[in-house]
């Protein structure tokens, strides 16, 4: 992803959070983030994309620092917050892709901007859908849906996000075993990721979910569950179901 739209979606998804943290729902419980409420999640968010725009300008094999606290006045999280993203936006456009900075992924994969231009795109969208849900499950606003709730494409690198650098993090971190068979995502779209081992022809061996790429992401992100989206008909299976309800009840992302 381009660093210049990375920013323009990070400005646009911060402002979608930020419109949410009114003084009535700040305590809103967040069914996606157990134990958290509606402001504890701004506050994360919030240092995060400061710690991100610290990773933008420090160098491979540097220290970005530790994600900085947020305010402990509620009234104040909400411009805190704002700050951040915009920071954030001006980094991301300040900067090329290409260009080498600090980042999480493994020590053989590009060590490059383009790594938080995704990550802090999607860090953002996904925080958004907490907020909304957490808004809905108090009374105070309408559900997101989740087909519709992010732009395919973006949720596409989201799904391949999961593929290439969280699961694989996860193994190497010792978070989750290696994942005990093969599952294939593919979207609405034609486009598909592989986690696991590989799927013989015929589908034997693994399973299959087919869908929209928001859906996927959410099921991978544990924002939903593999028997909703089938009850749903968001989403649809083939091959083995217990081979799927298998590599999903891994610790695929943090």
């Amino acid at each position: 992803m381009q660093t210049t739209r990375a920013a323009d979606l990070v400005e646009q998804e911060a402002t979608a959070l930020a419109a949410l943290l009114a003084p009535g729902s700040l305590d809103a419980q967040v069914p996606g983030c157990p134990g958290w409420r509606l402001v504890d999640l701004a506050r994360h968010t919030g240092g995060v994309h400061r710690w991100a725009t610290a990773a933008l300008a420090t160098p491979p094999g540097g220290d970005p620092g530790d994600e900085p606290p947020g305010p402990d006045d509620g009234a104040a999280v909400r411009p805190w917050f704002l700050d951040g993203a915009g920071a954030l936006a001006a980094a991301l456009r300040s900067t090329s892709p290409a260009q080498p900075c600090w980042t999480f992924a493994a020590p053989e994969a590009p060590a490059t901007a383009a790594f938080w231009a995704r990550r802090q795109v999607l860090e953002t969208a996904l925080h958004r859908w907490d907020a909304e849900t957490a808004v809905a499950a108090a009374g105070l606003g309408a559900a997101p849906d989740p087909a519709r709730w992010l732009a395919a494409d973006v949720a596409a690198a989201g799904v391949a996000e999961v593929a290439e650098v969280m699961a694989p993090r996860q193994v190497r971190l010792g978070r989750t075993p290696e994942l005990p068979a093969a599952l294939s995502l593919q979207d609405d779209d034609g486009r598909g990721v592989l986690l696991g081992g590989s799927v013989r022809p015929g589908g034997g061996g693994g399973a299959v979910v087919l869908g929209p790429s928001p859906v996927l992401l959410l099921l991978l992100w544990r924002r939903t569950s593999l028997d909703r989206e089938l009850a749903a008909g968001r989403l649809r299976l083939s091959g083995d179901r217990e081979v799927a309800e298998g590599v999903l009840a891994a610790a695929l992302t943090p």
